[in-house]
């Protein structure tokens, strides 16, 4: 039997509103525990509380059967736990080699700090070829895409002396094929002997790589189960209360007119060719790998980058889309790929966030009636099931919470075609039903949506139309009924370079 990594007996903390309450887990060597919960739930004060961010009010936590009676200091993490995050932080002026082992730098002169680069692309490059990494050893961080980022953080889990990983999230932002790299990195950090704690939302990493499987729900324990042991039915209903027979629910409704047509759209040397038609009432769906542009595609339309090239048409008329403040006032809207850090106004509560994008609609001689706007805005809060505290700050809400407050927003600008890159990443099932309920009553007022995702079971149950980018260019274009699973990761990987 494996032996004891860590054990958690009897925690509890009081953080602010939330609690933690009688908190009892154990992590083995060569395991990967797999959490779950929605969000909310208190998986990520958990996992503080594990790394040492955090010290419970009462409790006892043992490491290698060792009681833990010191805490650390100044946030750092126990010398025996590696905590990779849900969003990538990183030195973005660096390169990969320099991110990957900033804590193993090998010095030529110890005492002057002169790094050994020749050392230190060496021992990158052989990583590299070990797990077949998509990058390049000279890559800054900031040229690479989030779902890159992640991978490379992934990877220095692997190469930490750590005998406890903790991953939040890993697989939210990545295509099928980058997910079956992340399940090998993740086997080869079981296999060296550490044990992993993997907080996800996806049913088939449980499945897949996942030994035990733990829900909490309000900060408590629901239940601990061996996967092997566990169907998918229970450990939907341990999360939800209940079974959820229809994880997409789906409208159809007659589409309209077309009201966004893309002839020939190319950006640099990353997009060439792109041909797109979106209709009212329709929601199509963009797949591809983390860096086929999926992301910048979404930038071009919305203005967002300088020198596209090609024709786009609203309604029939051509127009130059060069800024987001130009998209905006025809009625576009982006929901993007990274809400921290593009769509929220972290400084601002939930009512202005919200009410943001549509001060026009409620002024009058640059005078605003804030009784009538947080009126409407309380209204979408309501509708979207966002918690009525409209003037707490908007980063003390979940992800599930911000993403929809996102949404309100747009929804609230009476923006007419959406572009949603990557609306569901890190949010749980009950959440995803919201966001995806949001849509069916967009696109019943003929609004049309550019749906995108990496997730391409998610692409085939909300999209009427898929295509896939691969090698700078749409390589497929058809309805969702037309084609599969397979097919798209077929298109997807077979037009690599």
């Amino acid at each position: 039997m494996s032996s004891e990594l860590l054990r958690l007996e009897n925690v509890n903390l009081q953080l602010d509103s939330f609690q933690l309450s009688h908190i009892n887990i154990d992590l083995f060597e060569h395991e990967i525990h797999v959490i779950m919960g929605e969000n909310g739930a208190g998986k990520s004060v958990l996992m503080q509380v594990i790394s040492g961010l955090v010290t419970p009010d009462s409790g006892s936590i043992f490491i290698k059967n060792k009681l833990v009676r010191s805490r650390m200091v100044s946030g750092e993490m126990f010398d025996d736990v590696i905590y990779i995050r849900q969003d990538a932080t990183m030195l973005m002026q660096l390169s990969v080699a320099e991110n990957l082992f900033f804590n193993k730098l090998p010095y030529k002169n110890r005492f002057l700090k002169s790094i050994d680069y020749d050392k230190l692309n060496y021992m990158c490059q052989q990583l590299i070829d070990e797990l077949g990494l998509p990058v390049s050893v000279f890559d800054r961080v900031e040229t690479l895409g989030f779902a890159q980022r992640q991978i490379i953080e992934f990877c220095r889990a692997y190469i930490s002396e750590a005998s406890i990983v903790i991953l939040d999230e890993p697989s939210s932002a990545l295509t099928q094929s980058e997910r079956n790299l992340l399940y090998r990195i993740v086997s080869k950090i079981r296999a060296k002997g550490s044990g992993v704690f993997y907080i996800t939302h996806c049913l088939e990493d449980v499945s897949l790589i996942g030994d035990r499987v733990t829900v909490i729900k309000n900060g408590s324990i629901i239940g601990t189960r061996i996967v092997s042991e566990c169907p998918e039915e229970e450990i939907i209903k341990m999360l939800s209360g209940h079974y959820v027979k229809n994880r997409y629910p789906k409208i159809m409704i007659e589409q309209g007119k077309t009201i966004l047509s893309v002839r020939n759209l190319a950006f640099a040397d990353k997009l060439r060719n792109i041909n797109l038609d979106l209709h009212e009432g329709e929601i199509l769906g963009i797949t591809g790998l983390a860096g086929s542009g999926r992301t910048l595609l979404a930038n071009c339309l919305f203005g967002a980058v300088d020198g596209v090239e090609g024709e786009v048409f609203l309604n029939d008329t051509p127009i130059k889309l060069d800024s987001p403040y130009k998209a905006i006032c025809n009625g576009v809207a982006l929901i993007p790929e990274n809400r921290l850090t593009d769509s929220i106004f972290g400084y601002l509560d939930v009512s202005n966030n919200v009410a943001v994008s549509s001060l026009k609609r409620f002024s009058s001689f640059s005078l605003i009636n804030t009784t009538y706007l947080e009126q409407v805005v309380a209204d979408y809060v309501e509708k979207l099931n966002i918690p009525h505290t409209l003037h707490s700050s908007i980063m003390e809400y979940t992800g599930g919470n911000q993403q929809k407050a996102i949404f309100a927003k747009w929804i609230m600008s009476r923006a007419k075609i959406f572009i949603l890159d990557e609306p569901t990443r890190g949010l749980d099932i009950a959440s995803k039903i919201d966001i995806y309920n949001s849509i069916n009553d967009l696109i019943k007022k003929k609004v049309g949506i550019i749906f995108i995702s990496s997730d391409i079971e998610e692409i085939l149950g909300v999209c009427d139309r898929v295509a896939v980018l691969a090698n700078r260019t749409c390589v497929c274009n058809v309805p969702t009924k037309d084609i599969t699973v397979e097919k798209i990761i077929q298109l997807s990987t077979s037009q690599e370079q």
